[in-house]
């Protein structure tokens, strides 16, 4: 069937739902591929765990249901880190077993930590590695633990679940592969073009008007472009050429963040009121040509010279030259904007486009360590109430109360997901006893406990679309085939069917009480730690130990800063709040401009005209000690001693010259701006003489 036959019979499918149920219309957009897709690699992993006898078929319910995805590239990654995730977690398991396997103190102590060191790696990670690295944790507590009592057999159920779980994956992966899903490389490429036009729009008001919207919709698009690297780590896994054409999303994605840096910059320039209307003219016309594919020094040279044809013999002031070589800069982002797009699509592009291009993240290490502890902590406080109890099959509660713990470390709130875990587990517990007792007596074959399955299945993909019930859904979805019991031979004896979900009811309470009391996510403390991180890298930048320009800081600082007012709006809305993130928005400006103009000084010592100049400006840029006092008559006199910009000098030259005069301007600009936010914040401290 072809594309389009495919789209118009769903087309129709969707018709007549709406005309026979209409209130289909209020459920998420997708509901039915994603249901069906789920049901169908449910179907098939479960069947082929019956053919080949597999001791635990379960798992394979429990795979699919973790791997149930929307799109393709979402299903396939997570296949992937699942896989690697159970690799690591097994072989840890058979060490703790082996080492440990006559000592449940050090045993369970050892595990604990297992579990406390992945929940800190997979906080620190993003995407599916996190799942991946998580996994690798609670692998040890659903293996090992389980094993306490009888350490001879963690081989053989570590191989037994293995088995399971390729037999999931492989479900999974030929379902999404054969049966047309969403991609994931279609959602990352509608996501960068509908964010092409903010960003046009947001350089066109810079160009033209010489406008600043403020911080707070400059760091939500910023959030937005940052936000695709998650589609990104997704749609890997269905490229063909992937690497060229990861790189250039990754390209596309940072000429955003490039458009949108420069484009503050100049917004912010708008009351200098020491540029002439002629080279802002200037600058707006080379922009509206749009045919132009030039590098930044083409770029710069274009403005100069459309300058120097309305004003003959002009030479670039220093605010004239920030404003050209942002302009510059920007226009070059623009063209390259362009080119990582089609580099996406078709996986061609120039040798310049094809460098490899780093996108950076900052890691939130308190969120890491929090979560980390709240591992160790609560698993040792079930593992305590387990040994106390005393009861026969309590390891089951212990291991389950870990999978939890573990799942939830990278959760901003763990409240949610606790109470999720509180709800989904007795409602999976009430729909496995439903369908055990009631369902199954009257069937025992595949076509039938197929049947059964659907309506369960479309309940959890339901549950898992939504954002409100996600929780709720995945708790209900992944552990009903646990509760079912589901076997080989299946036992429909009540008491063996409540002994075994007590446990898993235990270990539900429990990770709820440990999830909700104990160290609850603050957001005003995440805040704190992440403005502490952006005061970190401008003291870094301000002693010349600071990251170099490039993407790697780009994409780092406005990560930072996404992440802060993250935070910030989980907070009650308040004008300190946004004063703050002006503030720090600002310590991230002057991060970006000192870093860039030590760059530029760089470049200008190879140019033997600047070089006396680029010197004494990457002294002056070393701002790691006071008296702050005189430090803007040192940039001041920085800025004089660089060689005028003037038509007579070489066309490098004038390149060179005009960026180290931006530079060191737009650190100039960029610190008085800060320096009373430096003070408030006691970052720096100054006498009369500031």
């Amino acid at each position: 069937m072809s594309d389009t036959s495919a789209a118009n019979a769903g087309q129709r499918l969707r018709d007549m739902a709406r005309l026979y149920l209409p209130w289909t219309d209020r459920l998420p957009a997708g509901w039915l591929g994603f249901s069906l897709r789920t049901w169908f690699s449910l179907v098939i992993g479960l069947a082929t765990a019956f053919w080949v006898q597999i001791d635990n078929p379960l798992l394979v319910g429990v795979t699919v249901m973790i791997l149930a995805q929307p799109l393709r590239g979402q299903a396939l990654s997570k296949a992937f880190y699942r896989i690697i995730g159970t690799v690591v977690g097994m072989g840890v398991s058979i060490v703790l077993v082996a080492v440990w396997n006559q000592q449940r103190g050090p045993f369970l102590g050892g595990v604990a930590l297992w579990l406390a060191a992945c929940a800190f790696v997979g906080s620190l990670e993003r995407d599916f590695r996190s799942y991946g690295a998580l996994l690798s944790g609670y692998t040890v507590a659903l293996v090992a633990v389980n094993c306490i009592d009888t350490p001879q057999n963690v081989f053989n159920i570590a191989v037994s679940r293995a088995s399971a779980i390729t037999i999931g994956v492989f479900a999974v992966a030929v379902v999404n592969i054969l049966s047309g899903s969403p991609e994931a490389t279609r959602g990352l490429a509608d996501g960068l073009k509908q964010l092409t036009r903010p960003i046009s729009e947001t350089a066109r008001a810079a160009l033209q008007h010489l406008y600043d919207r403020g911080a707070q919709a400059d760091i939500k698009l910023a959030g937005g472009i940052l936000a695709l690297t998650t589609r990104l780590s997704y749609a890997r896994t269905e490229f063909e050429r992937g690497g060229m054409r990861a790189n250039g999303a990754r390209l596309a994605m940072v000429s955003m963040l490039t458009v949108l840096d420069c484009a503050r910059g100049l917004g912010r320039h708008t009351g200098h009121g020491n540029i002439d209307p002629a080279v802002e003219e200037a600058i707006a016309r080379i922009a509206r040509q749009t045919d132009l594919r030039l590098d930044q020094a083409g770029f710069t040279l274009r403005i100069l010279q459309a300058i120097r044809d309305a004003l003959p013999g002009h030479v670039p002031n220093a605010d004239e030259a920030f404003a050209i070589e942002r302009a510059a800069r920007m226009l070059t982002a623009r063209v390259r904007l362009h080119a990582g797009q089609q580099m996406l699509v078709d996986g061609t592009g120039s040798a310049a486009d094809s460098k490899t291009i780093a996108i950076a993240t900052q890691p939130n290490i308190l969120l890491a360590f929090i979560g980390a502890l709240r591992v160790l902590v609560g698993f040792s406080f079930a593992a305590a109430v387990c040994v106390i109890t005393g009861l026969p099959g309590a390891t089951v509660a212990l291991a389950q109360t870990a999978l939890t713990l573990t799942l939830a470390a990278t959760n901003v709130d763990t409240a949610r997901f606790g109470m999720g875990a509180v709800i989904g587990i007795p409602c999976s517990v009430l729909a496995a006893a439903a369908l055990n007792f009631f369902v199954l007596l009257h069937g025992a074959d595949m076509p039938f406990l197929a049947l059964a399955l659907l309506p369960q299945t479309f309940l959890a993909c339901l549950l898992l679309m939504r954002p409100g019930t996600a929780a709720i859904g995945f708790n209900y979805g992944v552990f009903f085939f646990a509760m079912l019991g589901l076997d080989n031979h299946q036992s429909y004896n009540p008491t063996e069917f409540l002994n075994r979900n007590i446990f898993y009811l235990l270990a539900a309470l429990l990770a709820f009480i440990i999830l909700v009391l104990l160290f609850p996510p603050s957001a005003r403390r995440q805040r704190f730690w992440m403005a502490s991180t952006i005061v970190r890298a401008l003291e870094r930048q301000m002693a010349g130990r600071g990251e170099a320009d490039g993407p790697t800081r780009l994409t780092r600082a406005y990560d930072r800063l996404a992440q802060m007012q993250f935070w910030n709006d989980r907070l009650p809305p308040s004008p300190s709040g946004a004063r703050q993130l002006e503030s720090f928005t600002a310590f991230t400006e002057l991060d970006g401009a000192l870093a860039r103009a030590r760059a530029y000084a760089h470049q200008a010592q190879g140019h033997a005209l600047l070089r006396p100049a680029a010197e004494l400006a990457a002294r002056e840029l070393r701002l790691h000690a006071p008296p702050w006092g005189d430090l803007e008559a040192r940039l001041q006199h920085a800025c004089a001693a660089v060689p005028a910009p003037s038509p007579h000098l070489p066309q490098p030259d004038q390149v060179a010259a005009l960026n180290l005069l931006a530079g060191l301007d737009a650190v100039l600009h960029t610190w008085r701006a800060a320096q009373p936010r430096l003070r408030h914040y006691g970052i720096i401290k100054t006498g009369k003489a500031g």
